[in-house]
């Protein structure tokens, strides 16, 4: 009889651990949650987070901890950016299909680019894509020992309001047309973004 009593017991204790109760919510440590990071899609979104939570941590998180990431544009359009940057260059990366066909491009570097963020988000009074960015292609591939992906983005519509005075906001309207980023996957197994190309005035 008290055999079947504990029987009985260890069983109405399993079913109960088995059974959640909608009504209580869970408790203990919350589970691991896998980075954005993780997939080239996630590494994009991640990024369009940054811009419209206008969070300088988020995109810093998308960099290089080595700090050689390099922002770039085709010499015919570097008039439209801003010419404050030193304006450095390299020969075409031959590994990449997707940035055209310039004997060189124009960049500058990480520090610059994380400068030039810090600027945006606090000069921003909002930041909201209309049309998010969205990828077109993937291509992945290995290069002395480093798993790499080129991505090209196309498409995309960025708000950027600011206060001009005190009761009058400007809105910038920026038209992205088409971008290509080389990643890296880092010892973590998390994306990061080591060569982004803006062609939103056109092809190189």
């Amino acid at each position: 009889m008290r055999n079947r009593i504990v029987s009985t017991t260890l069983l109405i204790f399993i079913i109960t651990l088995q059974c959640k109760n909608p009504f209580l919510p869970p408790i203990g440590l919350p589970d691991m949650q896998t980075s954005p990071r993780s997939t080239p899609q996630g590494l994009l979104d991640q990024l369009i987070d940054a811009y419209e939570s206008r969070s300088i941590e988020l995109f810093v998180d998308l960099l290089p901890k080595d700090g050689t990431f390099r922002f770039f544009v085709a010499p015919d359009f570097f008039s439209e950016y801003n010419a404050k940057y030193r304006q450095l260059s390299e020969p075409r990366d031959t590994r990449l299909m997707f940035i055209g066909q310039s004997d060189y491009y124009l960049y500058w570097t990480q520090d610059d680019e994380i400068e030039r963020h810090k600027r945006l988000f606090s000069n921003a009074t909002d930041i909201d894509f209309k049309e998010k960015p969205a990828i077109e292609s993937v291509r992945e591939f290995v290069d002395k020992g480093d798993s790499l992906a080129e991505l090209k983005l196309i498409g995309g519509v960025l708000e950027v309001s600011r206060f001009k005075e005190l009761y009058t906001v400007e809105i910038f309207i920026v038209q992205i047309s088409e971008q290509v980023f080389l990643i890296k996957k880092e010892a973590d197994g998390l994306w990061v973004i080591i060569k982004w190309y803006d062609f939103s005035t056109g092809a190189g």
